[in-house]
């Protein structure tokens, strides 16, 4: 995984070189994507580091970019989610909250976790999370990078919350220069991008 983050972000600062005239005075951010508005803009909620770990907290930075101007700069079309983490351990998930323009924690019963669950794995494979149960009141989600499948109970204070709010947004990179923060040079998914396939 670190090799992996290491030849992404090389690659984000290669083409920081190559738009800036090799002035690198920029930087990358990393996070989740809660709003994207087609040929205009993206909003992230950014990674935090907690003893030199990327995750998500209640404090992260909420990010919002112009889109790259030249389409080639681009990456996949991301995808909109406001679930940002789950922590069955303790017993809550980190949401985007649209209206506030903040990160909640929100206290919630899980009631499955199945732990060394791959992508290949047949109750992950071909399916579309989350998977909600209005009858039962449950949300089940995949979390890839804890390589898990979690089922919790939605709580009575977010009973009327979107389906968006139970999904994870994809995951993008972002490149920018320190000259112009909200404008982004390079935006990559790394949901939907993979440097090990083969073109």
């Amino acid at each position: 995984m670190k090799i992996r983050t290491l030849l992404l972000t090389l690659g984000m600062l290669g083409s920081l070189a190559l738009l800036a005239g090799c002035d690198l005075k920029g930087g990358v951010e990393q996070g989740r994507c809660v709003a994207f508005e087609n040929g205009k803009s993206v909003t992230i909620v950014a990674e935090t580091l907690v003893n030199g770990k990327p995750t998500y907290s209640e404090s992260a930075k909420v990010l919002s970019y112009k889109i790259p101007v030249a389409k080639r700069d681009m990456g996949p079309t991301p995808e909109v989610g406001y679930l940002l983490a789950a922590d069955p351990d303790k017993g809550f998930v980190l949401l985007y909250d649209k209206a506030a323009g903040k990160v909640v924690k929100l206290p919630v019963n899980f009631t499955d976790v199945e732990k060394n669950v791959n992508a290949k794995h047949p109750k992950v494979k071909g399916k579309t999370f989350p998977v909600i149960d209005k009858s039962q009141q449950t949300v089940t989600v995949y979390a890839a990078g804890m390589k898990a499948l979690l089922t919790f109970k939605i709580p009575s204070e977010a009973a009327n919350f979107d389906d968006d709010a139970w999904k994870f947004g994809n995951e993008l990179r972002v490149a920018f220069l320190t000259a112009s923060k909200d404008q982004a040079l390079r935006i990559m998914n790394c949901t939907k991008t993979s440097i090990y396939k083969r073109k």
